[in-house]
């Protein structure tokens, strides 16, 4: 498994995992992405330099999924992660996250590392537990009652 930088040409793959139905049920928000609010987040997100969306893939260049990186102005670096369908259940998820943190730290530093999750999302808590994270606290950080991991 390797990991790169997205770039301008991976908008289409960032909105088929973005719109892939087992991911918005769980979003916080779960309606479907309008591809003209993608098109113009992504471009934005791409160039942002409080971001970092990396892209995992097998060595054949098959995309396995992102992890998403995203700076506050409080220093907290907030985390999101989403695996194609076809490489669930595989156990991967935790072996992106810890790939993707070490990019994270790489290019920010000894930074806080924040992953809010839905309650219910047990099996995306347990990817980021086995990842090195820890249960810090219960949040409603985005109007939704989640549970706040973090990396230090």
């Amino acid at each position: 498994m390797r990991h790169r930088v997205a770039t301008a040409a991976d908008v289409r793959l960032y909105f088929d995992w973005a719109n892939d139905p087992d991911t918005r049920r769980q979003s916080f928000h779960s309606a479907p992405i309008l591809w003209e609010n993608h098109e113009a987040w992504f471009a934005g997100k791409i160039v942002d330099p409080n971001a970092l969306l990396l892209v995992f893939e097998t060595d054949e260049h098959e995309p396995v999924g992102q992890v998403r990186f995203d700076r506050q102005t409080d220093g907290e670096v907030i985390v999101g992660i989403s695996v194609d369908k076809a490489f669930r259940g595989r156990g991967l998820a935790s072996l992106l996250i810890q790939q993707a943190c070490e990019a994270c730290r790489k290019k920010w530093g000894n930074v806080p590392i924040s992953a809010y999750i839905r309650p219910d999302n047990q099996p995306s808590i347990r990817a980021f537990e086995r990842a090195g994270f820890t249960d810090s606290h219960e949040s409603r950080k985005f109007d939704v009652e989640s549970v706040c991991l973090t990396f230090r």
